[in-house]
């Protein structure tokens, strides 16, 4: 496995493996609708462009195929955090994460937070973080259950 920063022309696969992730891992906590809306998030591929360039985000590369990919923006928020569906459960999201929150001790983060799904709630519980608060979000007239988290790690 291979971790590098982002490059724009990474967008595209990035895009595949957010799209594969939210349908093939998603649909086992969400119904259809919500899937399909969520999933749709990457689909104005320039716009998705324009968001993997703010802050940090890492790729994990396996066979030079892109399988993982993180974010962290502004330098105290996992803003992305998502594996392909093949290569879950092997350690990638783990390695992304654990640079992204090297990255922010480096900038003097107190704190990590996210804004996590029901899939990654469990991810992001045995990194450490707590739930501060379940909220509901509206995405194209459609609720989502998500769930603020917080870690300290100064």
């Amino acid at each position: 496995m291979d971790i590098r920063k982002y490059e724009t022309t990474d967008a595209e696969a990035i895009a595949a493996v957010y799209r594969n992730a939210v349908i093939n891992i998603g649909c086992d906590f969400y119904n259809a609708k919500q899937v399909e809306i969520w999933s749709s998030f990457s689909n104005n591929i320039e716009e998705f462009r324009q968001r993997l360039n703010l802050g940090l985000t890492l790729i994990a590369v396996v066979d030079r195929k892109i399988v993982s990919f993180g974010q962290l923006y502004p330098e105290d928020r996992i803003a992305f955090l998502y594996t392909s569906q093949q290569y879950a459960r092997q350690g990638y999201a783990r390695a992304i994460y654990q640079q992204l929150a090297e990255y922010a001790i480096e900038q003097n983060a107190k704190y990590l937070t996210t804004e996590a799904s029901r899939v990654s709630q469990f991810f992001f519980l045995k990194q450490g973080f707590q739930i501060v608060e379940t909220e509901i979000v509206i995405r194209q007239g459609i609720e989502f259950e998500r769930f603020k988290m917080r870690k300290e790690i100064a």
